[in-house]
């Protein structure tokens, strides 16, 4: 079954994030770099709508379920993730980086987003961006997605993602 182009949840027209998500530098892509970039720009007027935008979110992933089940598990629990911190009173303090719950966001907007680096209707590799983008979130902030995994009885394990020798 195809999966729609999505709408939302997208960052606010005109923000810098909206414009961002499609671009690469003259120099090429350097994927850490675009991910740690690309959630320093997400602002709490952006990561205030994502939360109503889950549940198109949830039915992206579970189209993605049979030809991408890896993906969807990790989008699954970066969701969660998000909404756990979303859920938090915002005026307690804090126990996560704000570099981890912002490049959190940012893996969900890329993924939701309707423009990829690579479209998703593409044969084969439509969905190698989107991959590699959550790969990215997870691999850099692994420690603490680990504890949370522990502490929510979750198997990291079969998040983490593959790291190649």
């Amino acid at each position: 079954m195809p999966i729609e182009t999505m709408n939302t949840p997208n960052p606010r027209e005109g923000s810098h994030l909206a414009s961002y998500i499609t671009y690469v530098s003259d120099e090429g892509l350097d994927l850490e770099r675009f991910v740690q970039d690309g959630g320093r720009l997400v602002v709490r007027e952006d990561s205030a709508g994502l939360p109503s935008g889950l549940a198109d979110l949830r039915q992206k992933i579970s189209d993605l379920r049979p030809t991408h089940p890896q993906l969807a598990r990790q989008l699954d629990f970066l969701a969660q993730f998000f909404e756990s911190d979303a859920a938090r009173d915002p005026e307690c303090v804090r126990h996560l980086p704000e570099a981890v719950c912002n490049e959190v966001a940012f893996a969900l907007f890329y993924t939701a987003k309707d423009m990829d680096l690579i479209p998703d209707d593409l044969p084969d590799v439509g969905y190698r961006d989107d991959c590699a983008v959550v790969a990215m979130v997870l691999t850099r902030h692994a420690a603490i997605f680990e504890h949370y995994c522990a502490a929510h009885g979750l198997d990291w394990a079969a998040l983490k993602p593959e790291t190649s020798n």
